[in-house]
């Protein structure tokens, strides 16, 4: 694992774990959006939303595919930038979709990036300025992206 991954999977772990709860509940609006909000903005300097957009400062060069934004986030560690966002498709295959999209995007992959078990998977894609990791199943994909350098 190279260190700039390491750099972002703390903030971006921390995201996922405060999401998850509320994610649960099935509440739109939640109250305790203020205070996960508050958590990981004194935790890794960034924001969370816990439906319905995209987290602050996502890059615009990084496509996602349709559907229902359950939970976003952005944060930095070490200097390093990342964001992490969770969508529920109606796709039949959102994790190929989300793949077309990249490379549209000019995003490139490694044939060693890719895993899949079940009717699960993950890719790892590039372009200059970031590293996006998707993981998907038949109801959606998580967006892991952080600032390649």
């Amino acid at each position: 694992m190279n260190r700039r991954f390491r750099a972002i999977s703390v903030p971006i772990a921390i995201l996922i774990a405060l999401g998850t709860a509320p994610l649960l509940s099935g509440c739109v609006g939640n109250p305790v959006e203020g205070l996960v909000n508050g958590a990981v903005k004194e935790a890794t300097g960034g924001s969370v939303s816990l439906g319905g957009e995209l987290p602050e400062g996502w890059p615009a060069e990084v496509p996602v595919v349709d559907g229902e934004i359950l939970f976003g986030g952005g944060g930095s560690a070490e200097g390093e930038q990342g964001w992490v966002v969770t969508i529920k498709s109606a796709s039949a295959d959102p994790l190929a979709d989300a793949r077309k999209q990249l490379e549209e995007a000019g995003f490139s992959s490694d044939a060693e990036a890719k895993a899949s078990g079940g009717d699960a998977g993950a890719v790892a894609m590039k372009n200059a300025n970031f590293t996006v990791l998707v993981a998907g199943n038949a109801d959606g994909v998580l967006y892991t992206v952080g600032v390649t350098k």
